[in-house]
């Protein structure tokens, strides 16, 4: 009996020792993890500037242009822009616009591309690309109700009279 006392006291011992030991391994990890130096990226600002560059030069240059890639003038997308952050349906991220996010979602949309193509023409990840773009799409749906106006289901009078 007394044998078996000794046995459970020596695992019970056991054990405490190698939960103390457990514990203080995640200790010494976590010490570790704190002075290990951090990742830091690289500037971002020269892609910025390569977008900024490409939207300056391939749309906002001129109305011409601006029509030609994203089928709007400009005084269109910049008032379309204001009533998307009015209505907060869309806002500014760190490295990318609303008007960026619009004239991605209308280039898009505008020339039947695919997100492979505009993520290669605006330098950014094939998720990072569909995700503004589904944020544009459902911010450009929420304004529905406000600016896109049901069909009249009465026949004019012009087309009623005319056999």
């Amino acid at each position: 009996m007394v044998s078996k006392m000794n046995k459970i006291k020596r695992m019970a011992r056991g054990a405490v020792v190698f939960v103390a030991l457990a514990a203080m391994e995640v200790i010494v990890r976590a010490i570790i993890r704190k002075r290990r130096p951090r990742i830091t990226y690289g500037p971002m600002h020269e892609r910025d500037r390569i977008r900024f560059d490409y939207l300056n030069q391939k749309i906002w240059q001129s109305d011409v242009l601006c029509k030609n890639m994203l089928r709007f003038e400009r005084a269109a997308i910049f008032c379309l822009c204001g009533i998307l952050r009015d209505h907060n349906l869309l806002e500014d991220s760190p490295h990318l616009s609303v008007e960026q996010q619009l004239a991605k979602f209308l280039h898009t949309i505008g020339h039947n591309l695919r997100n492979r193509v505009i993520s290669a023409i605006f330098c950014r990840s094939y998720g990072t690309t569909s995700i503004y773009f589904r944020k544009a799409l459902h911010a450009i749906g929420e304004l529905r109700n406000d600016y896109i106006r049901p069909p009249s289901l009465e026949t004019p009078k012009k087309i009623a009279g005319n056999h």
